[in-house]
């Protein structure tokens, strides 16, 4: 069994901020319905199908961790980590074509925050920390 390190673990979120960044952008003002939860708090395509990719890659790289998004819950409790997601943080001003909006990405292990990601690709901006790695301010796109 090979170590995971945190180093690692940040490289993979990072990539998939990236992907989720491209599906964001791609549906960004692009006008689809969005709909309300049961709790009356929207969502919206985009919101289903970055969470939906975000749990493909995390399964595909990392089978035995869990995943936490707010769309769908928690799948896979009891894993060796859990990844934590929010796949668009801001829905109305997404909906409503304002940038200031992002993706969440955390992992943690043994309860511990080992990483997070916040993008936020209409503004540009990206922020990362990881445990004992520091905290950072990156621009994209």
């Amino acid at each position: 069994m090979t170590l995971v390190t945190a180093a690692d673990l940040l490289a993979f979120a990072l990539g998939l901020a990236d992907e989720a960044d491209a599906v964001a952008l791609r549906r960004y003002r692009g006008g689809a319905a969005p709909e309300r939860k049961p709790d009356g708090t929207f969502v919206t395509p985009a919101d289903r199908e970055i969470e939906a990719l975000l749990r493909e890659r995390i399964a595909s790289r990392f089978p035995r961790h869990a995943v936490l998004g707010e769309e769908a819950g928690e799948a896979g409790e009891g894993g060796e980590a859990r990844w934590i997601v929010d796949p668009i943080d801001g829905t109305h001003n997404y909906m409503r074509g304002i940038p200031v909006w992002a993706t969440l990405i955390a992992c943690e292990r043994g309860g511990a925050v080992e990483l997070g990601v916040v993008s936020a690709p209409a503004l540009g901006a990206r922020w990362h920390a990881s445990r004992g790695g520091g905290a950072w301010r990156a621009p994209i796109g």
